[in-house]
């Protein structure tokens, strides 16, 4: 990821009531992203309800503490800001986060398509041969939001080439992707055990589904951190 900087005038108009938002919480037991909604604003803050993840979980965050705000513009481009917890409150049953409001310093973040992590899932995979559906299975080796490595073996790889359109099916953790289309665009044979791998290019995909994606890859790449450090 690259954070270019950029100037806002407006910050209410460019982050609206009811917004939703990613939070990343930048390390401790609690490092991961989140997810969340702009609650209210005024002149000096912003109120945001309690962050949570997929699981459910809520994230811990203490006052004085720094973590990053992003979300999806109207322009369907990423940006976000630096942001401190100032209070946390309770209205009714809803936990409330109270915040810093940037002034005019945001960062427009550039998600690029080739921001890979390792993986192990198998795809059910749909394929036309002579217009004539077909189905079969393959593993996927890497992933990220604009594409995958899939490795097949000598029988399924007679039926794939560069080229080809085709629909994976798959699980990524808790995340089930369905009928994700996607072009082969490279196809080589792996030296150590014979199986064919195809570099493929996803097509069409649609917004949340590649959201549900980056968030995926980013939080592997957290993990990976987390185990170098040895937390």
């Amino acid at each position: 990821m690259r954070k270019e900087p950029i100037n806002i005038k407006d910050v209410k108009k460019a982050v609206p009531l009811g917004q939703k938002i990613d939070i990343f919480v930048r390390e401790g037991d609690f490092e991961g992203i989140y997810s969340s909604y702009i609650y209210d604003m005024d002149d000096e803050y912003i109120y945001i309800l309690s962050p949570t993840n997929k699981n459910g979980l809520t994230a811990y965050i203490r006052r004085g503490e720094m973590f990053d705000v992003s979300f999806i513009d109207k322009d369907e481009k990423r940006v976000g800001f630096p942001a401190k917890l100032i209070d946390i409150n309770k209205e009714n049953d809803k936990t409330i986060y109270k915040i810093e409001k940037p002034k005019e310093l945001f960062y427009r973040i550039e998600l690029r398509d080739n921001f890979r992590v390792d993986i192990l899932a198998e795809s059910d995979i749909l394929y036309f041969k002579n217009s004539i559906p077909s189905k079969g299975k393959a593993t996927i080796i890497d992933i990220s939001a604009g594409g995958a490595k899939l490795s097949a073996n000598i029988e399924m790889s007679t039926k794939l080439n560069v080229g080809d359109e085709i629909f994976l099916s798959f699980d990524l953790d808790t995340l089930k992707i369905d009928n994700v289309k996607a072009k082969i665009v490279r196809k080589a044979i792996a030296k150590e055990n014979g199986l064919h791998h195809y570099g493929l290019q996803f097509v069409g995909l649609d917004k949340k589904t590649k959201e549900q994606l980056i968030k995926f890859c980013i939080q592997k790449q957290l993990e990976f951190v987390r185990k170098m450090r040895g937390v």
